[in-house]
Formats: structure tokens, sequence, C-alpha cells
């Protein structure tokens, strides 16, 4: 059987869904393909961090821009989604703390402070005690805090749920459990996909937005982009009888409260191929949070996660064509910051299809900065 569509999507996350969403409003004829179900992969985090990324970089770096952009978009355009769709993304506006606890940490972190009140005027060095004014359940071994003023996170399974019901309201055709084995190209050209249902997709132009599995799909084609596996494990506790009123931030990783009751504590960063297990290495990694917030260790254990996200050799997204190829899109490697991400990219992404130059947003993110890639 043969279907045609103006975009075949690979990959059902919230980059994925994002890019239907913002070319279906432009009238194109979408489908999206998933090998699993939506969201199962990084897009099931549950921490939903929207702090902007690159922090301690120039504030003119074209990522460090990009991810300040990606904030402002999405927090224009969840209240769009959860109007149209009646779905809660979840999202939270707290004081964000970082922390520190040990003499060498409270260095860093002063460092830190210095570097970032130079753009940014609203970050206060804080005492101990100043912030455990703030939060009372912090640790009495604590040093110094920064705190970050109207940081945000949101409930990452609810903004997925929020995006597929978007994407169908618009049209967009969704297949689940149907994975792309082959590409049919030629000559450079790409022209669609073969699933392991038989089906042929063909398509004016195809976006590659599979996440960690991006690399082993590009292969089938015989390019390779450099996207690997990143494996972050989590800790979910079930909240006791006090809230924690901020966002932490340590060197050990983060600590989030949630409307649902639960309080995440992640994120590992593990090179693990495309393993999902929980370890009890993995788990151990995560235990000195604990030591900044000990009522922590009182609380019960409701869930372990652990998801692969799509890194890339230098920490980057890689958005735009396929470099000497018709008709072949890349939107990956978007890392732990693909909820962040995910609004701004879809709009641009789009606007680019369309024939408008974004070169201007996206052209540093391009796949022509790896030397590695090539056609083998």
């Amino acid at each position: 059987m043969k279907e045609r569509f103006d975009l075949c999507i690979i990959g059902g996350g919230v980059i994925g869904l994002s890019i239907a969403i913002h070319t279906a409003k432009k009238g194109a004829n979408v489908l999206v393909v998933e090998k699993d179900r939506l969201g199962q992969e990084a897009s099931g985090g549950r921490a939903g961090l929207l702090t902007t990324v690159a922090e301690g970089v120039d504030r003119h770096d074209p990522y460090s821009i990009f991810s300040r952009e990606s904030l402002q978009y999405l927090l224009q355009w969840i209240p769009e989604l959860e109007e149209k769709t009646q779905i809660s993304s979840g999202l939270v506006k707290q004081n964000l703390l970082r922390l520190a606890l040990h003499e060498q940490e409270a260095a860093l972190l002063e460092d830190h402070w210095l570097m970032q009140t130079e753009t940014n005027s609203q970050i206060k060095r804080l005492s101990a005690e100043e912030a455990r004014t703030l939060e009372p359940l912090l640790s009495n071994d604590l040093r110094m805090a920064i705190c970050s003023p109207d940081e945000y996170h949101l409930e990452p399974s609810l903004y997925l749920n929020a995006l597929a019901r978007m994407a169908r309201q618009l049209g967009v055709t969704i297949r689940e459990q149907t994975e792309v084995i082959q590409f049919i190209h030629q000559n450079n050209r790409m022209y669609g996909v073969v699933t392991n249902t038989g089906t042929q997709i063909v398509a004016e132009t195809t976006i590659l937005a599979a996440g960690a599995w991006s690399h082993l799909l590009s292969r089938l084609a015989k390019v390779k982009v450099p996207v690997y596996p990143l494996k972050g494990q989590l800790i979910v506790l079930k909240q006791g009888d006090t809230d924690l009123n901020v966002m932490i931030n340590t060197s050990k990783g983060y600590i989030l409260s949630k409307p649902n009751g639960t309080v995440v504590l992640g994120a590992t960063s593990e090179k693990e191929k495309f393993n999902k297990f929980i370890t009890a290495k993995g788990i151990q990694e995560l235990l000195p949070l604990f030591d900044y917030v000990p009522e922590l260790k009182n609380w019960e254990i409701q869930h372990l996660w652990a998801g692969l996200r799509p890194a890339t050799p230098d920490g980057q997204p890689i958005i735009g064509y396929v470099p000497e190829w018709e008709g072949w899109y890349l939107a990956t490697g978007h890392s732990r910051h693909g909820v962040l991400l995910s609004g701004w990219t879809g709009h641009l992404v789009a606007e680019e299809l369309e024939g408008k130059d974004q070169s201007h947003k996206l052209g540093s993110f391009g796949l022509h900065r790896f030397a590695m890639v090539e056609r083998r």
C-alpha cells in the first residue's frame, strides 16, 4: 500500500509533535510515525525543567539566545494549547535556588553568581539563613545559595498529551507502533519511508525527529547523524506533609516539587547505548541530593524512571536540511532540553519548510558543523 503526505515526521515526541502542529497550521498534510507510543522516550521524563540552557555562556552565543527565545515562545504558546485542548500542562512558576554545601561548591557557585549578575540583575546571592527562610527544609550544612526568581517547570506527560490532542484537532495523522524500516531515496533525494506494516509513505519532505534513535535511522540512508543516547535516571518521591517552596539545583542534580504530589530528583547522565534499565549505580549517584534536603529521606519512593536523551557531541540540537540532500530534514539532538526547545523548534522549522529563511536563527545548528558527517 502507498500513501502520500506533504510531510512525514519520524518520531512522536515533543519535537515531532510540535513540528506537526506548526506545519499543519500552515495547511500541510502531515503524518507522524512513532515506533512505540507517543512520548515514551525522552519526552516521557518527569522533570520538565524550563530553565534556560547554556548558563555561563556568553548571552550572544546562538544556543543561549535560542534557549531564551524558546522559553518566551513556550510561555506564550502553552496558554493557547491549554485553551484549545482543555489539557493543563502543569506549568509552575517558582524561584530556583542553586545550593552549595561544601567549600568547593561554594567557590564555583560564587563564580557562577558573578558571571550571571553581569547580564541578569535579578539573580541574588543568599546566605544560608536567607535561603532557609525561603525553604525551611534545606540542610543546616548549607553554605550559600543563589536565587533566580520566576523560573518554570511543567509536567511533560500532560504537555505531551496536549500536543497530541492539538495535532489531531488540526488533522495530523498519527501512527503509533509504526517503525520505519527503510528510506525511499534516489540520487540524494528523499521521497519517503517504508514502515514495518509494509506501507510506503511518499512525502515531499521527510523529517527525522526520532531522538536518540536518529543515528540508527540515518544509517539506513548511509548518512551519519551524530546523535547518541544519554541515559537519565530519576527518583520520584511521594510528597510528605510539607511542599517544597522552590526549585532546587545543585552540583549533584535537581529537586522539583510537582503539583501532582510528587517530588522528582534527577538526573544521571550516562552513556549507555540503548540500555534503559534502572540500576543501583544510577540510583546511588542520585543519593547525595538528599543531603541538600534531609527531610526527603523520610518520604516514600513512589517510582523510579530511566530514559534516553538524544545527545550530540557539542550538546546542541541538529536542525536543518541534510547537506546535499533534497527533501530530508533533521530536528533532533535536543538532549535534556527537548521540552524547553520544542515550541520554538516547531515554529522555526515550519517557517523554514515554507521557504522563509531562518538561517539567522537555525544556521548554527545544522548538520554541517560536524566534521564527522560524511557519506559512507
